[in-house]
């Protein structure tokens, strides 16, 4: 049998759509590392990102050194911008019909391919502990500094019935992940969250990152609650009303503080995406965003240095942009300010009952092998016992990074 290989860059998203090539190539390739000899690569491109991108293009270029007879395939939302690959380059809705890829053996990067029906599901994740569910595709919104609306097209949803008939297909597996590009923006997600929440099956149900604007207090009281994970990703972006006016961003921080301290309550823990470095960010819009960001209950952040994109509004700002060190100090504060953030909000855990997924994944700590699991607050815990579906636990200690039953 032939063997493949695939590499996946960026967001869940990107994880679920690989897990869905392979599947359709599972008859025909072995699929194998990244780092062996394949006689097909596929890389799974990202553009969110200037680095992102390149580093997509460079594991496209290192798959041909490997071997220069090899079919590289090279798809994701960087195959609308990358036209200098000696790949097959194809868009977005080739995920869907990988092998058509390789019938054409030729570029299609058209705008039907950002415009298609999502109509495909996944059978199985196999050698994982949680299943990623694609409910959604696409963006309506006008984030200035965003590409992704351009290469992902329009929002549309998968059909609600579809989307229960995957997720029966998988229910084996104690936790699926809902995701998509937008998925506030899935027009039946109540309706899909209390559906899911009558399932007869002991599965845990995520929901990944979701705007702000959708988040209200009807789905507050619908993740606090039965079988939810109790953990929400919420992008935030910039603690400064300012620097959201300039970003696109609809809402403002004050009725970002109410969302995060409703979560608080209800004992959701809050992950937050944070931009520096962008338009008019000058010592003192950062310093708004720090300190607003200190004052709120969070538990997690991802700290992002703003990275111009082409297609974006946010290119023809006339502000002033700051570069170099001064973004890479703002940074590091940031994530200093995120690990402070989040060691404060497991160590309150210690003596608490949560509800973990045990993981195939080992690590060694102090001598001792752990197997890691996910909490439903979303954070690493270790256990040297290895069991099945969702196991209830009380967290007995917490040591700076990962917390023990």
């Amino acid at each position: 049998m032939k063997k493949a290989s695939a590499a996946t860059f960026g967001c869940k998203l990107n994880q679920y759509e690989t897990r869905l090539m392979i599947e359709q190539l599972n008859s025909e390739y072995e699929f194998a590392d990244f780092n062996s000899s394949c006689d097909l690569y596929i890389i799974n491109s990202c553009a969110v990102t200037a680095k992102a991108a390149k580093e997509s293009r460079q594991k496209a270029k290192k798959a041909l050194k490997m071997n220069p007879n090899a079919t590289v395939i090279y798809t994701g939302c960087d195959s609308y911008l990358e036209s200098d690959l000696n790949a097959i380059v194809v868009g977005n809705s080739y995920k869907q019909n990988i092998k058509k890829a390789l019938e054409n053996r030729q570029t299609d990067i058209g705008e039907n391919t950002k415009t298609y029906p999502i109509n495909t599901t996944l059978n199985d994740y196999e050698g994982k502990s949680r299943a990623f569910v694609k409910i959604q595709e696409g963006c309506n919104n006008h984030c200035t500094y965003c590409i992704i609306p351009k290469l992902r097209g329009k929002e549309r949803d998968k059909e609600l019935e579809l989307v229960i008939k995957e997720i029966n297909t998988l229910e084996k597996f104690p936790e699926i992940v809902l995701t998509g590009t937008n998925i506030g923006s899935y027009k039946r997600l109540k309706e899909l969250l209390k559906r899911l929440g009558d399932f007869k099956s002991d599965m845990r149900i995520r929901i990944s990152s979701i705007e702000p604007m959708y988040v209200d207090s009807e789905l507050i009281d619908m993740i606090a609650d039965g079988r939810f994970a109790k953990h929400l990703h919420i992008p935030l972006q910039s603690g400064s009303d300012k620097i959201l006016k300039l970003m696109g961003r609809d809402y403002t921080t004050k009725k970002f503080e109410t969302i995060v301290n409703e979560c608080a309550k209800r004992g959701i823990f809050v992950g937050v995406d944070v931009i520096v470095g962008f338009y008019a960010e000058d010592d003192r819009e950062f310093k708004k965003t720090y300190d607003f960001i200190d004052t709120l209950p969070v538990s997690f952040g991802h700290v992002f240095s703003y990275s111009k994109r082409p297609l974006t509004s946010a290119v023809n700002i006339g502000w002033k942009l700051e570069r170099g060190p001064v973004v890479k100090e703002r940074n590091a504060a940031l994530k200093e300010l995120f690990k402070k953030k989040f060691r404060e909000s497991v160590r309150n855990m210690v003596g608490k009952k949560t509800g973990i997924i045990i993981e195939p994944t080992t690590i060694k700590r102090n001598s001792k092998t752990y197997y890691k699991a996910v909490a439903s607050e979303y954070f690493t815990v270790l256990t040297q016992k290895k069991q099945q579906g969702i196991v209830e636990v009380k967290i007995s200690s917490f040591d700076g990074e990962y917390a023990y039953i």
